[in-house]
């Protein structure tokens, strides 16, 4: 599968021609960058679920830390300190820490899961300077007429893309 590759090294060069191809409805396959780009996110209409499960994770961690804690101070080893009940105010510490541990170890596992990314994995696609400060954006060059290949290509040079390139 060939792909047609403009690479830029200024975001606000990369949002101009995100918003060309999205005029044109060019079918853009990924837009790799080294930082995330708000704007490019919301131009795209990329969303995701990890923020509603991270919150459902928080719940499930409170839930799981609580019943933890009430079955070991209350019920398998109550300690009678002074005279102060078992269920005692390190409770609400102790809660935080293992909700925020929890909800951030599950949410992690989440995002490795969701962009399909295990130790070992090859890379998808490999592009000189792609780690590095570039911006690169892929094109399915299967999908392409001539005409919307030649009217892609303008958009990239019109926009400043450093390099335009087949792979």
């Amino acid at each position: 599968m060939s792909k047609l590759v403009a690479v830029y090294s200024d975001d606000r060069k990369l949002m101009d021609a995100a918003a060309q191809l999205k005029a044109v409805d060019a079918p853009v396959e990924e837009v790799i960058t080294p930082f995330v780009i708000e704007e490019l996110l919301e131009k795209f209409h990329v969303k995701s679920n990890i923020p509603l499960l991270a919150f459902f994770y928080g719940l499930f961690g409170v839930i799981s830390v609580f019943a933890g804690l009430y079955y070991t101070f209350v019920i398998d080893y109550p300690l009678n300190i002074g005279g102060k009940p078992s269920l005692s105010l390190t409770f609400p510490v102790l809660m935080f820490i293992g909700t925020v541990l929890i909800t951030v170890l599950t949410t992690v596992v989440t995002f490795f899961v969701e962009a399909k990314m295990y130790p070992g994995k090859d890379p998808e696609f490999s592009y000189p300077g792609i780690n590095d400060d570039k911006m690169v954006v892929l094109i399915d060059k299967s999908r392409l007429t001539p005409t919307m290949e030649s009217k892609l290509r303008e958009i990239f040079e019109t926009t400043g893309a450093e390099k335009i390139d087949e792979v």
